[in-house]
C-alpha cells in the first residue's frame, strides 16, 4: 500500500508513580517495544517517528507538544502502547489524534489491549487492537494483507467487532529488528544513582516468556513459552546500544536465568569481548535459578545489581500464589549475590491471596532479614487476564476504573477477603518507613555511600522521598 507516515506513542508513566515512595528513583527507559516495531517499519521503507511523552517537560505541555507533532507529521497510522493504569492517557491521545488527523488509523497494543481486546475496541475509537507480540503485526495490517488473515488482532468492520485467531509466539527471537534508537534523543534517558551507575541508560531483552505461574502475573503478551535470543545476537544488541551512546543497560526479561548456562554464556562473551558497561537484572530473576558460579560471572561481566521477587515472608502465602519457591531458597539467593559483590533488590507484595495482618508483618521482618540494598513494596493489583483477576472479578473486585490499577495508587480496587484497604495502605507506608529508617539499614547505606563517593546523592534522594515528606497513606 506504499510508504506510510507512522507515529508511535509512548504514554507518560508520571501518573502511575505519582503517589509512589519510589517516584524519584524510577528509571526512564526508552520504549523498547516501540523501537523494535519501528525498526521493522523502517526496514519496509515507511516514515516512522516516536513521541515519548515521558520526555516532554514541563508535564502540562505533554499533550500540546503531541498535538503539534501530529499536525506537523500528519501520520497515516498512529500506534499506541498502554497498560491498564495508562488507560486514560491512551484515551486522551486518541482524542487528540481524531481531532488532528481524523482519517488516521489508530492501532493499540500492550498489556491492556492484549488482555481485553473486545472492550478496548468497543469502548474507544481504536481501529485495531493488537493482542500478544506485536513486533510484526502493524506491518501486516498496513501491507494490504486481508485483515481476516492477520493473526493476533481485533478490529471493527461494518459495525461489528471481529477478533482473529491468536498470533503464534515468535520462536526465533534473532529475527527481530534491532531497536531504532535513531528515532529518540538518547541523552534524555537517565536515572538517578539509586537505579543506575552510568547515564544514558536503556533496557534490553534477551528472552521472552516465563514458564512459572504466579497468579498475579499478566502473561497476555509473552506467555509461558520461554524463548531466547542467541548469546551472539544478545551480544550484538549490546554493541548496538553502545554505538548509540548508552553506557548502561537493564535486562528486562521475564526470566533471564531460566537457562543458567545460556546466561553464563552471555556473560562470558561480554568478558571475552572486553566490553566495559554497567548492567543489572532489573525485572528480577528466580531464586531457584541461580548457582554459585553465576553471580561471580555476572559481576565480572559488568553486572552490579540483581533483583529477586521475594514477594512474601510466609511460605503458605508463597504457595497460595503458585510462586514455586521457598523462603530458604530466597535467603540463599540473596546470600550468593551478596557474596559475589552484587547489590540486591527485593520485591515484596501486600494483599496476596490468603494474607492476614500478621503475614504483612512477617513480610516486613523478612525484608529486613534479607538486607537488600533496595526494597520495593507494593499492593497486589489483580490485572486483567491474570488468574487472580479471573478468580476475584465477580467476588472482590469493585472497580474497573483502570487508572487505579497501578502498583502505587491509593484508590481501592478490591475488597480483600481478610484485610481492609486502609490496612493495606497502612502497611505499604509502614514497610517503607520501617525498612529505610531502620538504623541498621542507614548504617549500611552510609558506609556504602562513603565507599562509593555517593553520600551526597544518597542524602539528596532521601530528603526528596515521600516517606520523609508526607503521610499520604498513613503511618
Amino acid at each position: 500500500m506504499g510508504k506510510r507516515n507512522i507515529l508511535l506513542v509512548n504514554p507518560s508513566m508520571g501518573d502511575v508513580y505519582e503517589k509512589s515512595y519510589i517516584r524519584d528513583s524510577v528509571p526512564n527507559y526508552p520504549p523498547l517495544n516501540l523501537l523494535t516495531i519501528a525498526g521493522g517499519l523502517l526496514n519496509d521503507g515507511h516514515n516512522c517517528r516516536i513521541i515519548d511523552l515521558n520526555n516532554i517537560l514541563p508535564p502540562e505541555a505533554v499533550y500540546d507538544e503531541m498535538e503539534k507533532t501530529i499536525l506537523e507529521f500528519k501520520p497515516d497510522v498512529v500506534g499506541i502502547t498502554f497498560t491498564s493504569a495508562l488507560y486514560s492517557q491512551c484515551m486522551r491521545t486518541i482524542s487528540i489524534v481524531k481531532k488532528s488527523v481524523p482519517n488516521a488509523i489508530i492501532i493499540a497494543g500492550g498489556a491492556h489491549a492484549s488482555s481485553d481486546a473486545m472492550s478496548t475496541l468497543k469502548d474507544t475509537d481504536i481501529d485495531f487492537s493488537v493482542m500478544g507480540e506485536g513486533d510484526f503485526t502493524i506491518q501486516e495490517i498496513i501491507s494490504g494483507k486481508p485483515l481476516k488473515d492477520v493473526k493476533g488482532i481485533g478490529y471493527k468492520e461494518d459495525g461489528q467487532i471481529l477478533i482473529n485467531q491468536p498470533r503464534p509466539f515468535l520462536m526465533d527471537l534473532d529475527t527481530l529488528p534491532y531497536p531504532a534508537y535513531q528515532l529518540v534523543d538518547v541523552s534524555k534517558y537517565t536515572a538517578p544513582y539509586t537505579n543506575c551507575r552510568a547515564n544514558p541508560m536503556t533496557s534490553i531483552e534477551t528472552s521472552r516468556g516465563c514458564a512459572w505461574g504466579c497468579v498475579y502475573c499478566n502473561k497476555s503478551i509473552f506467555g509461558r513459552n520461554f524463548r531466547v535470543k542467541s548469546p551472539k545476537r544478545s551480544l550484538d544488541e549490546i554493541k548496538h546500544l553502545i554505538n548509540f551512546g548508552f553506557r548502561e543497560f537493564h535486562i528486562i526479561d521475564d526470566m533471564f536465568t531460566t537457562k543458567i548456562d545460556r546466561a553464563k554464556d552471555i556473560c562470558q562473551m561480554i568478558i571475552d569481548e572486553g566490553i566495559k558497561i554497567h548492567w543489572q537484572c532489573a525485572n528480577g530473576i528466580r531464586v531457584d535459578r541461580v548457582d554459585s558460579e553465576l553471580f561471580p560471572l555476572m559481576k565480572a561481566a559488568g553486572c552490579y545489581r540483581v533483583a529477586f521477587g521475594a514477594e512474601s515472608g510466609n511460605q503458605e502465602i508463597l504457595n497460595n500464589i503458585d510462586k514455586g519457591q521457598t523462603l530458604d531458597q530466597i535467603r540463599n539467593a540473596f546470600k550468593l549475590a551478596r557474596k559475589a559483590g552484587l547489590e540486591t533488590l527485593g520485591y515484596f507484595i501486600f494483599g496476596l491471596p490468603g494474607e492476614k495482618e500478621e503475614n504483612l508483618k512477617e513480610t516486613i521482618r523478612f525484608a529486613k532479614e534479607l538486607k537488600p540494598d533496595i526494597a520495593k513494596f507494593g499492593i497486589m493489583i489483580p490485572l486483567p487476564s491474570t488468574p487472580i483477576y479471573n478468580e476475584w472479578k465477580d467476588k472482590y473486585i469493585i472497580t474497573k476504573n483502570w487508572d487505579s490499577y497501578g502498583y502505587h495508587k491509593s484508590e481501592q480496587i478490591y475488597n480483600h477477603p481478610n484485610l481492609s484497604w486502609d490496612t493495606l495502605k497502612k502497611y505499604y507506608s509502614k514497610a517503607y518507613r520501617s525498612f529505610y529508617l531502620d538504623p541498621r539499614f542507614i548504617a549500611r547505606r552510609v558506609a556504602r555511600s562513603v565507599r562509593t563517593g555517593m553520600l551526597f546523592n544518597d542524602m539528596r534522594l532521601f530528603l526528596r522521598t515521600r516517606w520523609f515528606n508526607d503521610n499520604w497513606v498513613g503511618s
